[in-house]
């Protein structure tokens, strides 16, 4: 149990002194430019630590990068990260740097497993191995999925008020990029973010519908989609931009009422359904605590790997069911 519960922080720190060197090294490259053009910036020759380590993880990044950029499927699987990348940062990192930390995270979880079977006195099997390798590869992936899921309700819940704020803009006779840098001002936190993209790119020559488009794309929302679809038409057909954008806004408007009131209806059967979910690790835990070797099997066997592997991949699909049972869609 204890070897259990030491490999399991060290896991944790090891995943934390990745991310931190991730975001460090964004971080340091963002105050670098601005230490470059700052008119009060003063030379300082002193390099921390942290900044020795992350530029030494930077370059491993660019020598895999390299490698891998020959790979036409890398290549392609690459591309769903182009939406991570900022127009602060777009000079210094590429989609494939996403690629070059995944194998890393990975390289670094197999070592983790293995330091760990070596401390028990033995060696790691092919499935201790197989498993290390698929929690290093897709971490990054689970942890923008969830980037996603928050992004996507914060920009959701701001989007009425982002209509609104364009739809008066455009009342009071502002053009169409003023009324986005309007909203990028007036608004925080990632919705802010898209609008500021967005004006960049009305500055570069593209059009509203295409500058939407683009923006539908990224956050994968039905109600971008929708505003997509009709500046898309009026683009096409001709019309009062003033007229759409406010049928826009009724319709969000109720959608954002609707999607209140089911909220309501449902809250019973959503509590149901998150205990359903908390019910295995509330059993699990009580009979740890009346006999805390009855589950050693499982993490001390071969054959106890494999059916804890299964454990958790069947409750992961079970998970998925409720939760796409328990979704409320709203077209």
């Amino acid at each position: 149990m204890n070897i259990f519960i030491v490999q399991t922080v060290v896991i944790i720190l090891l995943a934390i002194v990745i991310f931190y060197l991730i975001i460090y090294n964004n971080s340091l490259k963002l105050e670098k430019r601005i230490a470059k053009y700052s008119i009060s910036s003063i030379k300082d020759d002193s390099i921390s630590f942290f900044d020795l380590l992350a530029n030494e993880y930077k370059k491993m990044v660019a020598k895999l990068t390299k490698v891998l950029k020959k790979s036409v499927f890398l290549k392609k699987y690459s591309l769903k990260f182009n939406k991570y990348i900022t127009y602060e940062n777009d000079k210094d990192v590429c989609a494939m740097d996403y690629v070059s930390n995944k194998f890393y995270i990975c390289i670094a979880f197999i070592l983790i497993i293995t330091f760990a079977r070596i401390i028990e006195g033995t060696f790691p099997s092919i499935l201790d191995i197989m498993v290390s390798a698929l929690l290093g590869f897709f971490l990054i992936d689970i942890y923008f999925k969830f980037y996603d899921y928050i992004k996507k309700k914060q920009i959701e819940q701001d989007l009425l008020n982002a209509i609104i704020i364009m739809n008066n803009a455009f009342r009071s006779g502002r053009s169409t990029m003023q009324a986005i840098e309007i909203v990028s001002k007036e608004l925080k936190g990632p919705i802010a973010q898209e609008f500021k993209k967005m004006h960049l790119e009305i500055s570069y020559g593209l059009s509203l519908d295409v500058v939407f488009e683009r923006f539908s794309k990224r956050v994968e929302s039905e109600e971008v989609s929708y505003i997509t679809s009709s500046l898309s038409i009026l683009n096409k057909t001709g019309g009062n931009i003033i007229k759409v954008f406010s049928s826009i806004e009724k319709m969000l408007f109720s959608k954002r009422k609707l999607r209140q009131e089911m909220k309501s209806l449902t809250s019973s059967a959503n509590m149901i359904s998150k205990i359903l979910l908390i019910m295995p690790f509330i059993f699990v835990g009580i009979i740890t605590i009346l006999n805390p070797s009855y589950f050693m099997p499982l993490f001390n066997t071969n054959l106890g790997n494999i059916l804890l592997f299964l454990i958790v991949l069947i409750y992961g699909l079970y998970a998925y069911i409720v939760n796409k049972i328990m979704k409320v869609r709203f077209n």
